[in-house]
C-alpha cells in the first residue's frame, strides 16, 4: 500500500511541475488552427512549366512586357493587353465587362465605351469579365494535368498561353475595331512590327536561332505570329505569386493567418463545399461547370444577349452555361466576379452558393447545376464573413517578383505612348 502512496505523490508532484513550467504567455494550439495543412492537404503553388519551345528566356519576357503594353498590338491603336489587364488591378480591370477598344483616357472602372476609328461605329461592352493574369502559367489542361498547355478563357477555347496571347488582337472588342478581318488582322500587326527598328532588334535579340534562319536563307527578317505568341506568353507566365498569408501559412508560419481565417478555411473545405470546385495549389481545378448566374451585358454573338458559355467553343450543348473555374488566388483584388461580372462583392458570391445558386438563370434549372451547388450550404453570417476572410488570405499582388513585372514601361518600342496614354486613377 505504501507503494501505491509513493507512486501517487510522484505523479501529483511530477503533474504540478510541468503544469507551473507553462506560463499565461505560451500558445496554446486549438481545434481551430490544428494542424490544417495536413488535414486538407494545403499546397503552395510549385515549379513553373514551360513549353519546350518556350523556356525561361528574359529577353522574351522583356519583349513581351513591352508589346503588353503597346498599342501597336492594336490594329486602331485603341487599346492594349494591359489596357483589360491592368497591375494596379490584380492584372484584371474592375470593370463588369471590359471596355478595349475605345478612346477613353481612363483605365479601370471609370473606363468609357468608344468608336471605333475606321468607321465611327460604336464599340460596345467585351461580352465577359476580364480575369487576372496572374498565375495563368498554372492552369489545369483538359485533363486536369498541369502542363504548359492549361485551358483558357472562360470558354477554355485556347490551350496555353502563346494561344491564348495572339487571339485578343482579333477581337473587335478587345483590341481590333473595324480596321482589318480577324483573320488578316496578326499579318498587319506584324508587318506593322517589321518597320519598327527596335522591335527588329529586339526579337532578333529574343529568337536568335529564328533571326539565323533567315539570315542563312537570305531572307529579311520578320516577326511572326509565332514569336507575338512566345512572347507575350513569356512574360505572363513569370506572373507568379507566392507569398500570400495563405502561402506563408503553409510554409510554416502560423501567425501568417488569423483565427478568423482559419476558421474561414476549415469552412471552406467542409461546409461551405468551396473546394470541391476550387482545389489544388491554384485554387482551381479548371472545370466547365453550370453555376446558373444570371447573365448581364450583351453575351456572345451566337444569341444577342445570351451566353452560353462553354458551347460557344465547343457547339456541343451539353456544354451550355458552363464556364471554367477561375482561381481564387487575388480574388480580393478582382472585383466584380463570375463570367459577367454580374456579382460585386465576395460576400455576394459567398451568399449566392449559400442560397442555392440565387437570384438564377431563368434558364438554368436545378438539374443543369453542380450537384453539389443546388442545395443551401447553411451559412450563418459570421461564417460568410469567415470565409470571405479567408479568400482575402490568398491575395499577394506580386511582392516578390522583380519590380520589373509590375512596372508599366515608360516608353515603348513604337513611339507610341503606352496604354495610349490612359491613366488608372484609384
Amino acid at each position: 500500500m505504501k507503494s501505491i502512496y509513493k507512486l501517487l505523490i510522484i505523479f501529483l508532484l511530477s503533474s504540478t511541475v510541468l503544469f507551473n513550467s507553462c506560463s499565461e504567455d505560451d500558445p496554446i494550439v486549438t481545434p481551430i488552427e490544428g494542424d490544417l495543412v495536413a488535414e486538407f492537404g494545403l499546397e503552395t503553388l510549385p515549379d513553373i512549366p514551360y513549353p519546350p519551345d518556350n523556356q525561361y528566356n528574359p529577353d522574351r519576357i522583356e519583349l513581351g512586357r513591352l508589346l503588353f503594353y503597346d498599342p501597336i498590338l492594336s490594329a486602331e491603336k485603341a487599346s492594349t493587353c494591359g489596357t483589360c489587364h491592368h497591375p494596379g488591378l490584380g492584372f484584371a480591370d474592375g470593370r463588369k465587362l471590359p471596355a478595349g477598344v475605345g478612346n477613353s483616357l481612363e483605365i479601370g472602372p471609370k473606363r468609357q465605351l468608344g468608336v471605333s476609328k475606321t468607321t465611327l461605329l460604336p464599340i460596345g461592352d467585351v461580352p465577359r469579365n476580364s480575369p487576372t493574369v496572374f498565375n495563368t502559367a498554372f492552369n489545369l489542361d483538359s485533363t486536369g494535368k498541369l502542363t504548359p498547355f492549361g485551358v483558357m478563357f472562360w470558354d477554355g477555347r485556347a490551350r496555353g498561353l502563346e494561344d491564348q496571347a495572339v487571339k485578343p488582337p482579333t477581337s473587335r472588342e478587345e483590341m481590333k475595331g473595324d480596321l482589318h478581318s480577324p483573320n488578316n488582322v496578326l499579318t498587319f500587326l506584324c508587318s506593322s512590327m517589321d518597320k519598327v527598328p527596335e522591335y527588329m532588334r529586339l526579337f532578333k535579340k529574343a529568337f536568335p536561332e529564328e533571326a539565323k534562319e533567315y539570315e542563312e536563307r537570305g531572307d529579311e527578317f520578320m516577326v511572326t505570329k509565332k514569336m507575338l505568341g512566345k512572347a507575350l506568353a513569356a512574360f505572363q507566365r513569370e506572373l507568379v505569386t507566392r507569398n500570400s498569408a495563405y502561402d506563408r501559412f503553409v510554409m510554416g508560419d502560423k501567425d501568417a493567418l488569423t483565427d478568423n481565417q482559419k476558421k474561414g478555411l476549415r469552412l471552406f473545405f467542409t461546409k461551405a463545399k468551396c473546394n470541391t470546385c476550387h482545389n489544388g495549389p491554384n485554387f482551381s481545378d479548371y472545370k466547365f461547370v453550370v453555376q446558373g448566374v444570371p447573365q448581364i451585358g450583351p453575351g456572345k454573338k451566337l444569341l444577342a444577349g445570351e451566353d452560353f458559355g462553354r458551347e460557344e467553343f465547343t457547339q456541343q450543348v451539353s456544354g451550355r452555361f458552363a464556364f471554367r473555374t477561375p482561381t481564387l488566388r487575388n480574388v480580393s483584388l478582382t472585383a466584380p466576379y463570375m463570367h459577367d461580372g454580374v456579382l460585386e462583392t465576395l460576400e455576394d458570391v459567398v451568399q449566392f452558393y449559400n442560397n442555392a445558386s440565387r437570384p438564377r438563370h431563368p434558364k438554368v434549372t436545378d438539374d443543369m447545376l453542380h450537384p453539389v451547388l443546388r442545395d443551401p450550404l447553411g451559412l450563418t453570417d459570421e461564417e460568410v464573413d469567415q470565409l470571405v476572410d479567408f479568400m482575402k488570405a490568398l491575395e499577394d499582388n506580386g511582392s516578390l517578383l522583380d519590380p520589373k513585372l509590375m512596372e508599366i514601361p515608360d516608353k515603348v518600342p513604337s513611339g507610341l505612348p503606352p496604354l495610349n496614354g490612359a491613366v488608372f486613377n484609384k
